[in-house]
């Protein structure tokens, strides 16, 4: 039976919620790290796995997670990752040392990989047609906010409560959004499965794509803007003949009647590897945005958290503005409104370039507010649309393993842009022959902006691999 608009607009509050509070963890934290280290007499590398155990948590389990939620039920699979997610935020925040907390942590990383792809696939189960383009829309301006707003978020609270309890609301927080989430979950998600066909589970499948995942995630998320060792580039390199054994193992699976972990076909679908490839390089450049100029506001030119968040907020705006009417120029433009929304962003982020360049040291951030929030639009006009270029074309009970995919792959090219950008920030940074510290970091924001901005080219000629139209 079809649900009613109401209950149809309870379930998806309920997943927007969960999209958003997921995506807020991401970087809500950052802020909060130097009073985390004083409290809990932590080093400042085992602290970074507050970042980083998380961020590798959630991009290890999505794909399974998304087969998971074929198999069980996306509505019970998001409950059980929602319940945890509430659970490790409280133990976060009562944490009394660094151990616990990372432990806590990447639990809850855990925790958002489970539910997150239940989170696209039924979206899909619910929505059709424009409709579908429309709710992605919105799913699209929640990660653009999600993501965005994290730095200010947590500089308020830290300001709110102070250095002593500032961090541990950075946690508490979650409480009431996971509350809320998780009752409307209960009432109204719906219980019908997209199939009646029965869905196997694949062990072997799920030990490999875990090894993969692990071994090119790890030294990525584990050396954020550091240096790279030999033995990262070797571990990395050894992912790769484990993903072609997985993808030998699926095709093998699937011929003798097998339902494999991923699904052959979906690597067949040219727009969706077209889509998943373009989502990985456009979270390369679109987070590490946020990561530069947190550095930069913050530990180059001492402003504080509060006015760090704020300065980045323009393109929280645009993003917001434009991912929430996307949809309405989908049917109008077709992939060309990819290559406008890419299109802004390249003109957003060199301006934002040219202005650091034009002032000497540290400036008003008024400066910066029409170019970021112009990056902001052109971003919102991306992130949505391409959602639904990519999933909008897989159907079934590959819905859940499409999903996990693709947020498997924002979340490597996240990794990839923090660690590549960041490195590129820190090495410009520790050559720099600049006479105060604010422009030392002016100058390597410059050198990282460019990077993003390549990257971007890079985005904007993979969009010709995609249908004109949906």
């Amino acid at each position: 039976m079809e649900q009613t608009d109401k209950r149809k607009t309870l379930a998806l509050i309920s997943i927007m919620l969960g999209a958003f509070i997921s995506l807020l963890d991401t970087t809500i934290v950052n802020v909060a790290l130097p009073d985390i280290t004083t409290a809990l007499h932590a080093t400042s590398e085992t602290i970074e796995w507050v970042i980083s155990g998380y961020a590798l948590a959630f991009g290890l389990v999505l794909i399974l997670a998304g087969r998971l939620g074929d198999k069980f039920g996306r509505k019970n699979i998001y409950i059980i990752g929602i319940t945890l997610f509430l659970i490790m935020s409280v133990t976060a925040g009562l944490a009394g040392s660094e151990n616990s907390l990372i432990i806590s942590r990447v639990i809850q990383g855990l925790a958002a990989g489970l539910f997150f792809p239940q989170i696209n696939a039924t979206i899909m189960d619910m929505y059709s047609g424009k409709s579908l383009g429309k709710i992605f829309g919105i799913l699209g301006s929640v990660i653009g906010v999600g993501t965005a707003i994290g730095p200010l978020t947590g500089g308020l609270l830290i300001e709110l409560f102070g250095a002593t309890n500032g961090w541990r609301a950075v946690f508490f927080v979650n409480v009431p959004f996971v509350l809320v989430t998780l009752v409307l979950a209960m009432l109204y998600l719906p219980k019908r499965t997209v199939s009646t066909k029965k869905i196997s589970f694949d062990l072997p499948g799920v030990g490999l794509l875990t090894i993969a995942l692990l071994l090119l995630l790890f030294p990525l998320i584990s050396n954020g803007a550091n240096d790279f060792k030999p033995i990262d580039y070797l571990l990395m390199a050894l992912s790769i003949p484990l993903f072609i054994i997985l993808y030998k193992w699926s095709v093998y699976q699937e011929k003798k009647g097998n339902q494999p972990l991923i699904a052959p076909n979906l690597l067949k679908n040219n727009q969706f590897v077209s889509g998943m490839l373009l989502s990985l390089v456009y979270f390369a450049a679109f987070t590490s945005i946020f990561f530069v100029l947190s550095l930069t506001w913050q530990t180059g030119f001492n402003r504080s958290a509060i006015l760090s968040g704020l300065a980045i907020s323009p393109f929280a705006l645009g993003s917001v503005l434009a991912a929430s009417n996307s949809y309405r120029f989908i049917p109008l433009l077709g992939r060309k409104l990819l290559m406008l929304g890419v299109s802004l962003v390249i003109v957003g982020l060199g301006t934002v370039s040219i202005v650091f360049h034009l002032n000497d040291g540290a400036f008003s951030a008024w400066l910066l507010f029409l170019p970021l929030f112009i990056a902001g639009l052109g971003s919102g006009l991306t992130i949505a649309p391409l959602n639904s270029f990519t999933l909008s074309t897989v159907t079934g009970i590959d819905r859940g393993g499409a999903s996990g995919m693709f947020n498997t792959a924002q979340r490597i090219g996240s990794s990839f842009g923090i660690a590549v950008v960041g490195s590129v920030f820190f090495r410009t940074l520790g050559n720099t022959t600049a006479t105060s510290k604010a422009s030392a970091f002016s100058d390597s924001l410059q050198m990282s902006m460019y990077v993003n901005i390549f990257l971007l080219v890079v985005c904007f000629l993979l969009i010709f691999r995609l249908p004109k139209s949906i």
